[in-house]
């Protein structure tokens, strides 16, 4: 699908992507642009990167703990894309977990080094050295996605916006 992106799309929406997504992509991009005589690089690469921010680093990633569980645990093509990425182990103990009901389990088979390694998670100067390394690796355009809910969701997303905003 990603070399159909290079043939017929101006770009390409990802998402959870790790820092070594975009090259990837971009080398699919390249050969589906080279079988339709386009231009490879002007194709956008873009990915939607859930992002939690927080002067605590520990509760930056406990707010995106959550979020992770359920995409992995309830959506299979996110299990895949989480296995995929690195964690195959514990993408299927989330799955296990999920398919039981168990949401508390599903939810501790996150790491830190899973939610790290497909978002922007941290204190605010760590998630601005995040973004600029997903721009260095080739991501056009770092889409941040906040995952907050109920009370102190506001703050959250503010949080995230001050933090990740183009200065």
């Amino acid at each position: 699908m990603t070399e159909l992106c290079g043939e017929i799309a101006d770009g390409l929406i990802l998402t959870r992507s790790t820092l070594k997504t975009a090259a990837r992509a971009r080398t699919h991009i390249a050969a589906g642009a080279g079988r339709a005589g386009r231009d490879a690089a002007r194709i956008e690469i873009s990915s939607l990167l859930p992002a939690s921010v927080d002067e605590d680093r520990n509760r930056a990633f406990a707010a995106a703990r959550p979020g992770l569980a359920f995409y992995a645990g309830f959506f299979p093509r996110y299990n895949r894309l989480i296995a995929e990425s690195g964690f195959p182990q514990e993408a299927a103990a989330i799955g296990r977990a999920w398919a039981a009901g168990n949401r508390t389990a599903a939810e501790h088979a996150v790491t830190d080094d899973m939610i790290s390694a497909t978002g922007v998670v941290g204190e605010p100067a760590e998630c601005r050295e995040r973004l600029e390394a997903y721009r260095a690796l080739g991501l056009d355009l770092p889409i941040v996605s906040p995952f907050a809910r109920g009370p102190g969701a506001r703050e959250k997303f503010l949080a995230v916006i001050e933090a990740c905003a183009p200065r």
